[in-house]
């Protein structure tokens, strides 16, 4: 029982770290992962990927590989004839991509009727950032907003948070909706945005001041927040802004509150912040800090030319992208001595100015008022035992185009032991095998 997913069959078209997290953890558990890679690739040179080579390399265990090249009608005929004996397809390419080249649900549903078809993108399949910008950065909206630090003044570490939770959340929907194939013969096209799949784990983490974020936001009602009149925006206002200060504060005089609850430093390195690769690190500016990528050589060139420090190319510590994780904190150093020289919102500018992608560091706040997360929906309200009414981010994956229900508000502690009893003994009641009928406890604990 140590490969439960044995038989399984999964064909993974992936280019980044997600959907390649998320069929390696779908291989760990004894699936059958194909992933089709492109003839011309190399993992080994230059690529642009938000974790370090060996991690990214680490992500293909426990699968095969088959070079298709899918602009060709060969490879596309191919890709077709390795679906048809599929049970699950990964995609983690921008929306439409592989729809263009005829590998889209749709598509593919027509020769696997009970295919499990799960796509990872960054923010969703539809909505107004479901079309990728050129020259934006494909998760902006993501920098920082999982820091303790509301303004976004501290950098987070760069931990591939977005990629991680979207992986994880792809797999176990892969996992959960398998059982529905099996039982009901059908597929389900299954859309994780990271954006989504982000927020939901940082609202874990957000507490009170997610709460005023999504109030500030404009998603969420001032009288639903605070329960008060509607009148009464300013007051509540203030009552949460003290509320999370004063919990901020508690926090960090208990040594907390400072980095992100993923962020551990490393060795010697104190609150320095920078994760084991290159690609997006965090630099401070004067006035705070901001994100830019140093992965592909070009950027590198540029960014190099931009602070008038060319010599830095012939620098062996910073020759490739695999030299500059490497060695990155002596750039850190290096580059900072001159971007603590003018504001952030400079040298973004001037970044974009000379085709570098970079962002600011964001906050859960202005992540919030992002219109994506308006059109998906995932801010709900949500009665406590208390009967207080807040709100929370429900699950961020949507299966055929719609969210899971949220069947039941957080119960208080044994709120529902004599339903639950009452249901053991009917079952006991009605004698061996009864326990194979399933139970619909959703309807009758509703009302208790």
């Amino acid at each position: 029982m140590n490969a439960p997913l044995t038989g399984i069959r999964v064909i993974e078209f992936c280019r980044g770290a997600a959907g390649a997290y998320c069929g390696m953890l779908l291989a760990d558990m004894g699936a059958d992962v194909i992933m089709v890679d492109d003839p011309v690739d190399d993992i080994s040179n230059e690529y642009q990927s938000t974790i370090g080579e060996s991690a990214q390399v680490g992500l293909r265990r426990n699968k095969r590989s088959v070079a298709l090249d899918l602009l060709t009608l060969e490879g596309r005929s191919l890709a077709h004839t390795l679906v048809r004996g599929a049970d699950v397809v990964i995609e983690c390419l921008p929306p439409g991509t592989l729809a263009r080249a005829g590998l889209g649900y749709d598509a593919l549903l027509a020769v696997q009727p009970h295919l499990v078809y799960v796509s990872i993108s960054a923010f969703g399949q539809d909505g107004p950032r479901s079309v990728p910008q050129p020259g934006v950065p494909a998760l902006e909206a993501l920098r920082g907003m999982l820091g303790a630090v509301p303004s976004g003044a501290e950098p987070p570490r760069d931990l591939p948070i977005a990629d991680l939770a979207a992986g994880l959340y792809a797999a176990f929907s892969v996992s959960a909706a398998l059982v529905a194939a099996k039982q009901q013969g059908v597929g389900v096209h299954i859309d994780v945005p990271m954006l989504g799949a982000t927020l939901a784990i940082a609202a874990l983490r957000a507490g009170d001041a997610g709460a005023e974020a999504a109030h500030r936001a404009g998603l969420v009602p001032a009288a639903a927040m605070a329960g008060s009149e509607a009148g009464d925006a300013a007051q509540v206002d203030a009552e949460l802004s003290a509320v999370t200060r004063q919990r901020r504060a508690l926090a960090d005089a208990a040594g907390h509150g400072k980095v992100s609850p993923l962020a551990v430093p490393l060795p010697g390195e104190g609150e320095r912040f920078g994760g084991p690769s290159a690609p997006w690190p965090t630099f401070r500016a004067r006035d705070g800090y901001f994100g830019m990528d140093l992965d592909v050589q070009t950027h590198w060139e540029a960014i190099c030319a931009l602070v008038h420090r060319v010599d830095l190319l012939d620098d062996p510590r910073f020759s490739s992208a695999r030299e500059r994780a490497r060695h990155q904190a002596a750039l850190r150093d290096v580059l900072e001595a001159v971007f603590v020289l003018d504001d952030r919102d400079v040298w973004l500018a001037r970044l974009v100015a000379v085709g570098v992608p970079c962002t600011e560091i964001s906050t859960y706040s202005r992540v919030l008022s992002d219109p994506q997360v308006a059109h998906m929906g995932w801010v709900r309200p949500m009665v406590l035992p208390s009967g207080e009414t807040t709100h929370t981010i429900v699950s961020p994956v949507r299966l055929n185009g719609q969210s899971p229900v949220t069947r039941l508000d957080p119960p208080a502690p044994g709120a529902h032991t004599g339903d639950i009893i009452a249901e053991l003994d009917a079952e006991l009641d009605a004698g061996p095998g009864a326990s194979e009928v399933p139970v619909d406890i959703s309807v009758r604990t509703s009302s208790s």
